[in-house]
């Protein structure tokens, strides 16, 4: 995957933007969220450090804020590579993880209960505010103890799906399953592509694909060694693979997960089983 030369300029508030809503899905008695600060700018920037999250109230209870994990992608998503916040691209976005729990703003006797009128995410360095959004409130858990917000560092952005490489109607296999491995080695498999359709299936472009040892590896994206290839009219085309084992990967059982077309159309995906010894 393409790495990005760092810029000096840090990112500012007038080059970013919060989606139209931040979406907090539930975690515990409180909620979970990613947000997105996306480069609306014409260049460049630089969005390192730790932000600062408020949540926007006329009378605001307290509100803490605490230092949280940063969120994991899973299978099949995939990030672009670190290096992109040092030279965040206009369009690509850089993500925190925000938690939210425990909001008890005043009450007033009489008087329906006032929800933050916003969220607003302050950048390091006296970058400025980004004020957005957002589509729940947390419960009130405790009137004595501060709403707290967790705030991770800053993430890579997701990729987006993209244009297929291919009309044809594409099936992919692993013979040989279950895999076999062991622990701090490289697990060696083939993947065959099937051209299920009636003309030929021509690499315009060799597609990248994603591949991760569960559950201890990491999401690996490679490109298909395509090149001067096509796959015939109900056709095959096999193609070597290989993936490092963890040495911590557990004993037995491990799932194997591949997909074609990571970047574009996302397809096809396969899991299977692979077996690690000691």
């Amino acid at each position: 995957m393409q790495t990005y030369a760092p810029v000096s300029r840090r990112c500012r508030a007038a080059d970013l933007q919060l989606p139209k809503q931040v979406q907090f899905g539930p975690q515990g008695n409180g909620g979970i969220a990613l947000v997105a600060l996306r480069n609306v700018g014409k260049h460049a920037c630089r969005l390192t450090g730790r932000v600062r999250v408020r949540l926007v109230h006329a009378v605001p209870p307290s509100q803490v804020q605490k230092p949280t994990p940063r969120n994991t992608p899973t299978f099949p998503q995939v990030t672009y590579p670190a290096s992109s916040l040092l030279a965040l691209q206009p369009g690509q976005a850089g993500v925190v993880t925000v938690t939210w729990n425990n909001w008890c703003d005043p009450q007033v006797k009489g008087k329906t209960r006032v929800p933050p009128s916003g969220i607003r995410v302050t950048l390091p360095a006296g970058g400025g505010s980004v004020i957005g959004n957002y589509n729940a409130v947390p419960s009130c858990i405790d009137p004595s103890q501060p709403s707290v917000l967790g705030v991770s560092g800053f993430q890579p952005g997701l990729v987006p799906a993209g244009k297929p490489w291919t009309n044809a109607l594409i099936r992919a296999t692993i013979p040989d399953t279950p895999l076999s491995t062991r622990r701090g080695g490289v697990l060696h498999f083939r993947v065959v592509l099937e051209n299920e359709s009636s003309s030929a299936a021509r690499f315009g472009r060799c597609p990248a694909y994603a591949e991760q040892l569960a559950p201890a590896g990491r999401i690996q994206v490679y490109s298909l060694n395509c090149r001067g290839q096509k796959i015939p009219a109900h056709g095959k085309l096999a193609f070597a693979m290989r993936i490092p084992v963890p040495r911590n990967a557990p004993i037995g059982h491990n799932g194997l997960f591949w997909i074609l077309d990571a970047f574009g159309g996302q397809g096809p995906e396969l899991d299977v089983r692979a077996n690690v010894r000691g």
